[in-house]
């Protein structure tokens, strides 16, 4: 039997990584704090998922960019 705990803290609007301890994360939510304790390859994980999030958003931002320029190109035009 698997017994899982699911915390919906809502949303984060703050973070503190920890520059004298060992990767500890504390997340900022309305009504506290979460606090963890993140292993060397969580953090190494957690950095290649947030790249390739940020990344992700980056070229779509990019394409957002390119579409509103041809369309106010062919509005010129």
């Amino acid at each position: 039997m698997k017994i899982e705990t699911i915390i919906n803290a809502g949303p984060v609007s703050g973070m503190y990584l920890s520059s004298w301890g060992d990767g500890e994360l504390e997340l900022t939510v309305k009504d506290g704090a979460i606090k963890l304790e993140l292993s060397e390859e969580i953090m190494k994980r957690l950095h290649e998922r947030l790249g390739e999030k940020l990344t992700g958003l980056a070229q779509k931002r990019l394409e957002q960019a390119k579409q509103l320029t041809e369309d106010t190109d062919t509005n010129d035009e």
